[in-house]
């Protein structure tokens, strides 16, 4: 019996693997954050960072962001990311009132696929948008909590202690993963569902990241053809993979949780 269940989650992973709808969920939900998610975590960030006491870790905050959100060109990706910054702070009626258009088509999107996924019905409008904008809200918070915690750990701590600290940003990015698969979905996902998908995705998002900085040392032809603006499409390349891997996450996570609530059922 355990061998047929074993064969059937082996070939359900298999099926999820070649599941086409992914690339189609990872463009759309890459189009809203391009245009949605960025701008809002940056505009959150930047507040929270005029707090005094959170100054000192807001440059911080901003590298571990930025290295994830564009591995490679950081500095030019972060020069227009700066820019736009500068520029929202102008933004007038119509401006704001797009940007929460934005947010609301956003939340609904990524609402459908999480709920598609997890085959449950989804929250009601109301209630996605506190969620989602709680996640978007406190994630620079607790980033900033996180990094001001490293930052004493390393002033007090030495030797072995002090090597051991340089897997801080990979727990850090285990939790975020970890958050979203546990919280997103309209249904009870065991933490240890969640726990073991997102450590999975934390480590295939760290080896694809260095496959992607690798990939975009060694082909030049976007940088000879776009020069400087080949920052960008490698920027909207690193947003549409990143969807990919958070999106077999939480096709995982699925598999998971559902095998987990079928064992309980026939242990019970």
């Amino acid at each position: 019996m355990k061998l047929k269940a074993l064969l059937r989650h082996i070939r359900l992973f298999f099926l999820m693997l070649f599941d086409r709808e992914i690339t189609v969920y990872a463009s759309s939900l890459s189009f809203y954050t391009i245009f949605t998610v960025v701008p809002l975590l940056i505009i959150s960030l930047s507040l929270i960072a005029n707090v005094p006491v959170f100054e000192e870790q807001y440059a911080k905050i901003q590298i571990f962001i930025f290295e994830n959100m564009m591995p490679v060109q950081t500095a030019a990706v972060a020069g227009y990311l700066e820019s736009f910054f500068q520029n929202s702070v102008q933004l007038g009626v119509i401006g704001f009132t797009t940007m929460i258009v934005s947010s609301l088509l956003f939340f609904q999107n990524f609402e459908h696929i999480v709920s598609k996924i997890f085959k449950v019905p989804k929250r009601g409008l109301w209630d996605a948008i506190t969620t989602y904008w709680t996640l978007i809200t406190l994630t620079p918070i607790v980033l900033i909590a996180s990094m001001s915690l490293n930052a004493y750990l390393v002033s007090h701590v030495s030797g072995a202690a002090l090597h051991a600290l340089s897997i801080f940003p990979f727990l850090l990015l285990w939790g975020i993963f970890f958050v979203i698969y546990h919280i997103a979905v309209n249904a009870d996902v065991s933490p240890k569902a969640a726990a073991i998908s997102s450590f999975i995705v934390a480590v295939v998002w760290g080896i694809a990241k260095n496959s992607f900085i690798q990939y975009v040392f060694y082909n030049k032809t976007y940088a000879t053809m776009y020069g400087s603006f080949s920052a960008l499409i490698f920027f909207f390349l690193w947003i549409y993979v990143s969807w990919i891997i958070v999106i077999y996450g939480m096709k995982l996570c699925y598999l998971i949780n559902r095998a987990a609530q079928r064992g309980e059922s026939q242990s019970a």
